[in-house]
């Protein structure tokens, strides 16, 4: 059976895993999108060149306590050819990562391209995907290793062109080239598709559902109105949330259906208020997609 999945993101740094943990239980979520990259310090987990495996085991035992999984993970993310990283040290990070998955119990690893820094629409786009295809492909190893599959994200860039941030297609912002860059990349591949960043992109969103097919294994569902990444929750933007699900449903998804929605602004007090609400909506889609 599919699990409603919620990710961590915007309360652990703030609440704990402890309290964080409790919280996604009691609310009734079978799974959780676990973060790899604590935002005030992205490498925390993953810095040094051993990983801290028991930290995460005790993780998934802690998650388990609390009634639910951790259905896949997000790398660490914000990389660019041209701001000092090396392919050598991006990969490393990469690899921690996918063991640090397999350690949560998880098979499936979020990741996001590195990106040049002004590769917007097509100004250096093959060259910027042929980068990519190297680094994920040494990665492919790893992957194996672990049982992980690393799930390639649509994506934006932003750019301040006349002094306003402004977010524009890049590498990944099509479900075409994510098909072309899973199909080449092979079996340890697929698409985790983001809802939000297909908004700001423009994309046909169940259009690029269908096109994804079978490639597309997890979700990334938020909404925004279509200017800014503000993963708000379900039906309080412009996604058509109930048309992707028809268009899920077609293709015969079976992967979890996960929100990742930021509660970065919303006091503990009211988190359980909005994660009943997003439950529900989950659970509305799981009928849609189980043909109840």
């Amino acid at each position: 059976m599919r699990k409603i999945s919620v990710s961590g993101y915007g309360y652990i740094e703030r609440l704990g895993y402890d309290r964080s943990f409790a919280l996604i239980g009691k609310a009734g979520f079978e799974a959780m999108d676990f973060p790899l990259y604590p935002e005030k310090n992205r490498l925390a987990f993953l810095s040094g060149e051993q990983l801290n495996a028991p930290f995460f085991s005790d993780l998934k035992k802690k998650a388990a306590a609390n009634g639910f999984s951790i259905g896949q993970t997000h790398a660490p993310f914000g990389y660019r050819e041209d701001d000092g990283s090396t392919l050598d040290g991006i990969l490393g990070i990469y690899e921690r990562a996918a063991i640090a998955t397999a350690e949560l119990g998880a098979d499936k690893m979020v990741v996001h391209p590195i990106k040049f820094e002004n590769c917007v629409g097509d100004y250096r786009r093959e060259e910027c995907f042929e980068l990519n295809l190297r680094l994920f492909e040494r990665l492919a190893p790893t992957l194996e290793k672990c049982g992980v599959t690393a799930l390639l994200e649509n994506m934006f860039i932003a750019q301040k062109p006349d002094g306003f941030k402004r977010l524009y297609p890049t590498i990944y912002s099509t479900a075409a080239e994510l098909a072309r860059a899973a199909d080449a990349l092979g079996p340890s591949f697929g698409v985790c598709f983001d809802s939000g960043h297909a908004l700001i992109t423009k994309e046909d969103i169940p259009a690029a559902c269908r096109l994804l097919g079978k490639r597309l294994l997890a979700l990334h569902l938020h909404d925004n109105t279509g200017d800014r990444d503000d993963h708000l929750i379900p039906y309080f933007g412009k996604v058509p949330f109930d048309a992707m699900v028809e268009a899920l449903k077609e293709i015969g998804y079976g992967g979890n259906v996960n929100f990742e929605v930021h509660f970065g602004n919303v006091p503990e007090a009211h988190i359980p208020t909005v994660f009943s609400y997003i439950y529900e909506v989950g659970a509305a889609f799981r009928r849609v997609l189980d043909g109840e």
